[in-house]
């Protein structure tokens, strides 16, 4: 089995699973934990196992057995402390997003989501990079983006 390790926080939403990513500070916790909140199941926080199976779907799991997530100014919980029902072991790898700083010059009156390919494992995983404004709910977002995957909506790499 090939593995690897990812920066990042991997969350079932509806068992869709959703790799988020993005730089230090940018909200990926409290993505998951907003998620958690809507009764989704966070996987792992800050450091993603992701590996091939042998159907070669990619599946990612926490790199520690209690799942933890760091409410940043707060401490690090178990997430369990938080949501009891809020984890689960490991998940398909479904789509990935990539959280990123809002720039006016360039996500203005955007109107559709910008999407590309990631290759994991072998495997191309549609990416989505959404821009993150002060006071935006990233998690509300990654939900909707998630609900799209399901349908096979608006999140196809353009």
């Amino acid at each position: 089995m090939r593995s690897m390790r990812v920066q990042g926080v991997l969350v079932s939403v509806r068992g869709i699973g959703v790799l988020i990513r993005g730089p230090a500070g940018c909200g990926k916790s409290l993505a998951a934990l907003n998620l958690m909140l809507r009764g989704h199941q966070l996987v792992s926080d800050d450091l993603v196992e992701i590996f091939s199976r042998d159907d070669k779907r990619i599946c990612g799991r926490g790199v520690e057995p209690a799942v933890r997530i760091e409410v940043r100014g707060l401490r690090i919980y178990r997430a369990t402390q938080l949501f009891p029902l809020g984890t689960v072991p490991q998940a398909h790898v479904d789509l990935i997003v990539d959280l990123d700083v809002y720039d006016p010059a360039r996500d203005a009156g955007r109107t559709s989501p910008e999407t590309t390919l990631t290759r994991l494992l072998g495997a191309d995983l549609t990416t989505v990079r959404v821009p993150v404004a002060s006071g935006m709910d990233a998690g509300l977002i990654i939900e909707l983006l998630a609900n799209a995957y399901q349908q096979g909506g608006t999140v196809q790499p353009s």
